[in-house]
């Protein structure tokens, strides 16, 4: 059995879609949204359509954690609010685990067309050869590999990528490859939409900032403190 772990802020407006498809697809057999104090009808919302919900956390890494927790599935799916999976995605990562695969994750495929969300696809298919991939593709675990990996930093970025890494370096260290699925993970292109330039060239220096050391937290101080160019956390 999947459980989908959304964690989730302000995202009423795109919550019911993903909630929806997240009902047909017969593989999942619970969904958790983790919320981090919403001031719109986020919980609201959840529970109407009959997701389980857990409050209190703050930061997207300690909202998956808390539902995490609390889940009972055997395997554990980390989805976006914004996200909009194939019907086919469950049963893709089922094959996947049965395959071998400890975990993974999908093939982005943004929801709007042109030259630059086909420039993002493409980075991300190229990062993923060398065992990058971040929360927006779908990171999919079996529990029993999140227990000995542990759970999501704490962190206010980069926690996707930390986890990613760990799972990747776990996987190698019992013979395994991790499964990227086919997929389709439609996602939203709200967070660079604006201008994409931008967003890329930022995000290049944030990653280059994190892998010579320089701290999640002072990297996110500068990324929220004026440079944000439209992208939700």
């Amino acid at each position: 059995m999947i459980s989908v772990i959304i964690p989730a802020r302000n995202e009423a407006q795109h919550l019911p879609r993903l909630l929806e498809r997240l009902r047909q697809i017969p593989e999942i057999g619970e969904i958790w949204v983790s919320d981090g104090a919403s001031s719109d009808q986020t919980v609201l919302v959840s529970q109407k359509m009959k997701a389980k919900v857990v409050e209190g956390a703050r930061g997207r890494g300690a909202q998956q954690n808390a539902a995490a927790v609390l889940s009972n599935g055997e395997i554990l799916w980390f989805l976006h609010a914004d996200a909009f999976p194939s019907i086919a995605c469950g049963r893709q990562i089922e094959r996947g685990i049965r395959r071998g695969a400890l975990g993974g994750n999908f093939r982005l495929k943004f929801d709007s067309r042109g030259f630059w969300p086909r420039i993002f696809e493409i980075i991300a298919r190229l990062q993923r050869g060398f065992g990058v991939y971040y929360g927006d593709s779908g990171i999919f675990v079996t529990r029993a590999a999140w227990r000995e990996i542990g759970e999501f930093a704490s962190w206010p970025l980069f926690e996707d990528l930390d986890f990613a890494r760990r799972l990747e370096a776990f996987s190698r260290s019992r013979n395994r490859k991790t499964a990227c699925c086919s997929g389709r993970l439609r996602v939203s292109s709200r967070r660079f939409q604006k201008s994409p330039a931008r967003v890329l060239g930022f995000w290049f220096w944030l990653q280059i900032g994190f892998e010579l050391g320089i701290s999640p937290q002072r990297l996110a101080h500068f990324y929220y403190g004026g440079a944000k160019s439209g992208k939700e956390r």
